[in-house]
């Protein structure tokens, strides 16, 4: 018998960690950047649960050192769209107001008979 913690044991105390770091409805962070994102349980080593940016932003190697709690508001635009309830305030334009008037099958000035 080796005096090494159990692999899995050490994950589950790790993983453990993270989730009571966020317990108490803290955002995320990753390293020094400026974005805040929402929190997702997601899946880790050995079948664990991690917390992690809910838009699943890529954090290189999933370090569990990389992200930090954070109490300010969720300011990435992807974990806002995924959390909202109501349409994106902003309506792209599809058709400019010359397209909307034209008929739909190109402008109908070919003869019909020919």
């Amino acid at each position: 018998m080796s005096d090494e913690p159990d692999l899995y044991a050490a994950l589950a105390t790790i993983a453990a960690a993270a989730r009571a770091a966020y317990a108490d409805g803290s955002n995320l962070r990753v390293r020094s950047s400026g974005i805040v994102h929402e929190v997702a349980m997601t899946k880790w080593f050995a079948d664990e649960r991690m917390p992690g940016p809910a838009c699943m932003v890529g954090v290189s190697g999933w370090d569990p050192g990389a992200a930090h709690p954070d109490r300010g508001p969720v300011t990435c635009r992807r974990c806002l769209k995924l959390t909202s309830a109501e349409p994106g305030s902003e309506q792209l334009t599809l058709f400019g107001a010359d397209e909307q008037d034209a008929p739909a099958d190109g402008g109908g000035t070919a003869d019909a008979t020919a």
